[in-house]
Parts: C-alpha cells; sequence; structure tokens
C-alpha cells in the first residue's frame, strides 16, 4: 500500500511538472514569436543604461548613493535599481497578461477544465517572464559594466538569493493584479498603485532616509525597498549575515501574502464561473 501510494505521489509530481514545463514553452513561444518587439525589448536595456549614466554625471559620488557608508556614484545606485525595478514590472504584468490571453484566445476556460491546479496554473504562468527577466537584468548589469559599474565585488551568493526572495515576494502582488483581470478584465489600481508607491518611497530615484519620516515608514512597508536595499547590498559585498534583516522581511511579506493572493485569484475564478464571464474579455 505504501509503494503504491508513493508511486501515486511520484506521478503526480512528474505530471505537475509536465504541465508547467508545457506553461513555460507555451509563454516562451508567445513572446519569442513578436520578433521585432523580443529584440526591441533587449536593445532597450543599452537606452536605459545610458540615460542612468549620463543623468548621473549631474551629481558627485556620495556615500548617499553607496552601501553602509561606502561613497558610490549615483549612476551605480540608479542603474541598480532600475535593473531591479524590471521585476516588479514583470510580476505586475506576467500573471495578468495570461489571464487576459487566455480569455481572448479561449484557452482559459478549456485549461481551467483539466486537471491543472489553479495554484500550479497561476504560479506557472510567471515563470517564462521571471526567467526572461533575470536574463535581463544580468544583461543589463553586464552593459552597465561597460558604463563603469563594478561587478568584481557582487558577493554571488547573497545576489542569488535576493534574487529568488525577488521573485518570490512580488509574484503575489501579480496573482493579486490577475484577480483584478479575472473579474474586472483590468488590473485596476494594484499595477498603478505599487509602481507608483515604489517609485515614489522605494528608493528607486533617492535614498529612503532623505524623506520625511512618515513616508520612510511607508517605505519600511513595501518588498520594493527591501529588495534594491539587499541587492545594493550584494553589489557592494554585503554577506546574507550583513542583509539578513532585508531577507527576513521578504520571507515574512511572502508567507503572509501568497496565501491571501491564490485565495483572492481561487475566489476570482469561483465568480467569474458564476456569472459566466470566464471567457469574457
Amino acid at each position: 500500500m505504501a509503494v503504491a501510494s508513493r508511486a501515486f505521489e511520484f506521478d503526480e509530481v512528474r505530471a505537475n511538472l509536465a504541465r508547467m514545463a508545457a506553461i513555460f514553452n507555451r509563454d516562451r513561444l508567445i513572446e519569442t514569436g513578436y520578433v521585432p518587439m523580443f529584440i526591441l525589448s533587449w536593445a532597450n536595456i543599452v537606452v536605459e543604461v545610458a540615460v542612468a549614466f549620463f543623468i548621473s554625471l549631474l551629481l558627485h559620488p556620495s556615500a548617499q548613493f553607496g552601501w553602509n557608508g561606502r561613497v558610490g556614484t549615483y549612476f551605480e545606485y540608479l542603474v541598480v535599481n532600475f535593473a531591479i525595478l524590471r521585476f516588479q514590472t514583470t510580476a505586475l504584468r506576467a500573471f495578468a497578461q495570461t489571464i487576459r490571453d487566455g480569455q481572448m484566445l479561449g484557452t482559459l476556460e478549456v485549461v481551467l477544465a483539466t486537471p491543472t491546479s489553479l495554484k500550479l496554473l497561476v504560479l506557472s504562468s510567471g515563470l517564462w517572464a521571471f526567467s526572461l527577466t533575470a536574463l535581463q537584468m544580468i544583461c543589463y548589469l553586464g552593459v552597465a559594466g561597460f558604463f563603469g559599474l563594478n561587478l568584481a565585488r557582487v558577493n554571488l551568493p547573497a545576489f542569488v538569493v535576493f534574487l529568488l526572495l525577488t521573485i518570490f515576494s512580488l509574484s503575489p502582488i501579480g496573482v493579486a493584479a490577475s484577480a483584478a483581470t479575472m473579474v474586472f478584465k483590468k488590473t485596476g489600481p494594484v499595477e498603478w498603485a505599487m509602481t507608483s508607491a515604489s517609485m515614489l518611497f522605494a528608493g528607486v530615484y533617492l535614498p529612503v532616509h532623505l524623506l520625511p519620516h512618515s513616508l520612510q515608514v511607508l517605505s519600511w512597508m513595501l518588498p520594493m525597498t527591501h529588495v534594491l536595499n539587499g541587492f545594493r547590498g550584494a553589489m557592494y559585498g554585503a554577506t546574507l549575515g550583513q542583509v539578513g534583516s532585508e531577507a527576513l522581511w521578504l520571507c515574512v511579506f511572502t508567507l503572509l501574502l501568497t496565501p491571501i493572493a491564490l485565495g483572492l485569484f481561487a475566489g476570482a475564478v469561483k465568480r467569474a464561473k458564476v456569472d459566466g464571464t470566464l471567457a469574457l474579455y
């Protein structure tokens, strides 16, 4: 009996991995099918890095732009933030776009009729988008290296850990946005609110400590603030112990928000089925 149970569990895991691979391959084919836009998305990296470089020439190096008292240039500060901010954009759009495409192409209702669970469907929808964003971020930092970004001091273990924590902590926000898409056919205020809050309060353009105290409290509540702090530390050679508080905050945020976001998505699917709007767009 135990052997049969383990065999069943193994088959289920293998089937889920096959479904995840199929969703990943579907999203890859859709993304790379529009060749000019796919190429331009990479070319845009060079443009963004160049803009950040020329803006940075207006400001002198300062400890405000470094990490833990180390002097840094505004270019280093800005280009790292821009590279990491791509993950939030991906999280806010990838899941919702998958739902939107499924509604427009008429495939969403078919997929939901299969044994594929809701959790597997929605979380797998970000696999390709986050993989592509990770590659583009590495390319982004590589291009920035030609403009003077120091890549020799990067703490690779801390960098990889924060790369994973960034994906895990921002995914629930994207799932919540996809729930709004399921019901309202738009992401609504979710994308706007998170993007605006991060640009204004997470330290993308200016260090957080320059904000009024009340806004610093708001900044502390945003996951992007801790993501950026952790990555900037890793770029300056900080160990996981030195950026452990940022990592811990992101872990807690992920554990708290993930079940809430999945619950919202399940509720949105249930409502769409009842209203008969599951396949409408």
